[in-house]
């Protein structure tokens, strides 16, 4: 079996995702994740998706391809706010998730649990550093990934690390890292939000702009049960300054 490794560039957001699931679904290996009696087929890939130019637009306008499957993006997004997180830290244990990706970011735990980080605001006072230096700095990152509960969890996070890295003048470069990705439902929703998320906290209040997006998957992959909905995707048409 032949494991695969891609790189994609686009300007065009649909057409990233698009392409990502002909590659995939052209030379991606079949392999089954989870374990115990959650056994999931997939056909999978490493891969790193750098999206620029009208890429950024259509990201930050929230426009999805039309044929992607989730639509609830604005429901999504809301769970990248302050005021989502305070009322869904009020639920009971229970009633909450196995992991929230703001509530990582923006409430990190320390080991010993005795207090919490803001990565967000940390994130947002490294670039207002990185502007005030005229420097690029590769330390402004936060994380997700919790070692006592999450090495040996059964639903650790998909999202590992975010890097904010400035360019002069006023751009920002943004690195997003993932353990694992689900391609078809997930990707461009994923996407969108947390973009959303960063430009409404770190980036416009440093009056920067995106100018580049690199999404890199250790496992971007189509389940078993969406590959035949995957073979219709389809490219769009796009602008002759996309080209």
């Amino acid at each position: 079996m032949k494991l695969f490794a891609h790189l994609i560039e686009e300007r065009n957001f649909h057409n990233a995702w698009a392409k990502a699931i002909r590659a995939v679904l052209s030379k991606g290996p079949d392999l089954v994740i989870g374990g115990g009696e959650e056994r999931k087929p997939i056909k999978d890939s490493c891969m790193s998706i750098s999206l620029t130019g009208n890429a950024i637009k259509q990201i930050e306008a929230r426009e999805l391809h039309p044929q992607y499957p989730f639509r609830r993006i604005e429901e999504y997004c809301h769970e990248f706010t302050r005021a989502f997180l305070e009322e869904y830290s009020s639920k009971p244990v229970q009633e909450r998730f196995s992991y929230l990706y703001f509530e990582r970011l923006a409430h990190y735990e320390t080991p010993s649990g005795s207090s919490r980080s803001d990565q967000i605001a940390l994130l947002k006072d490294a670039l207002a550093d990185q502007i005030k230096q005229d420097i690029t700095s590769n330390r402004a990152q936060a994380i997700t990934w919790y070692v006592p509960s999450d090495i040996r969890g059964s639903s650790p996070p998909c999202l590992q690390r975010i890097q904010i890295r400035y360019i002069p003048e006023n751009k920002v470069d943004v690195h997003l890292t993932w353990r694992s990705r689900d391609l078809f439902t997930a990707w461009q929703s994923n996407i969108v939000c947390i973009t959303a998320m960063l430009n409404r906290e770190v980036i416009k209040p440093n009056n920067c702009q995106i100018v580049r997006i690199i999404d890199y998957s250790d496992s971007l992959h189509l389940y078993a049960r969406d590959i035949e909905d995957a073979r219709k995707i389809k490219l769009v048409p796009v602008s002759p300054q996309e080209l």
